[in-house]
């Protein structure tokens, strides 16, 4: 259970926008179950955080990736109703780009699709997604 622990999970993900599209994955489980996110998860113990996105990537997609780029460090906490820390994630994500594999949602995952980057804020995305295009934006980073 990931739900209210004592410190921070550390989590990573691996971002790849090719051709003005952005991949994402529908969360399977809690947290942001339901919600179109960077496909990502937990580092285990003895993994390096690239180890661990590249996993994840190729878990929650069924595609193999390669890291080009850190894209950011983000600080991640979900309150429950009453105010306590639910839910807390030091958040690693990378850039990437698709190397192989056939796109297909692994078995936590509702979905996983393609998405042209500028409907982004018409469909209902994590946090994390968010704050990645944000400084994407502010970088001023073509796809």
């Amino acid at each position: 259970m990931r739900e209210y622990h004592d410190h921070p999970l550390i989590g990573v993900g691996i971002l790849v926008i090719e051709n003005g599209k952005i991949l994402l994955i529908k969360r399977g489980n809690e947290p942001n179950k339901g919600l179109w996110s960077i496909p990502g998860g937990l580092v285990r113990l003895g993994e390096s955080p690239e180890e661990a996105a590249i996993r994840e990537f190729k878990e929650e997609t069924g595609l193999n990736a390669i890291i080009e780029k850190l894209l950011g460090v983000f600080n991640i906490i979900i309150k429950d109703n009453e105010g306590k820390i639910k839910y807390h994630y030091i958040v690693i994500d990378y850039l990437g780009k698709v190397v192989s594999g056939e796109l297909r949602p692994g078995d936590d995952v509702l979905d996983a699709r393609w998405f042209n980057i500028n409907d982004i804020k018409n469909i209902q995305t994590s946090i994390t997604v968010m704050k990645a295009i944000e400084k994407i934006e502010k970088n001023k980073e073509k796809f």
